[in-house]
């Protein structure tokens, strides 16, 4: 066996899994318009989330809009991305398996009258 292979095989033996570096991340989060990203990636860091310097981390605010300026983000996550989900994601700058394309229909006003 190559020590490579020796090393995963620890590893599993463990159920550890060690960091990996560009990871493909996708965060739901509301947050006042115009707040730089990585403002809000640092909060997401403080608050427990498995990111580490090399991600990829897509950031959909959906709450933008309706917050007002200098109101703090909040995390839409279910539960917090651990060590071990992130070793599970995709490598960053690929998108995850599964996303399909897809397109808006805009309603045509002529179509309505």
């Amino acid at each position: 066996m190559t020590p490579k292979l020796m090393d995963r095989l620890a590893q599993l033996e463990a159920a550890t899994a060690s960091p990996t570096a560009g990871k493909h991340l996708i965060f739901r989060v509301e947050a006042p318009h115009g707040m730089p990203g990585e403002e809000i990636i640092t909060f997401l860091r403080e608050r427990g989330h498995a990111i580490r310097d090399g991600d990829d981390v897509l950031l959909m605010n959906v709450g933008s809009y309706r917050m007002a300026e200098g109101e703090a983000p909040r995390d839409l996550s279910a539960a917090l991305l651990t060590e071990q989900e992130r070793s599970a994601a995709p490598a960053a700058g690929r998108w995850p398996k599964g996303c399909k394309r897809f397109t808006f229909r805009l309603e045509s006003p002529r179509a309505l009258q």
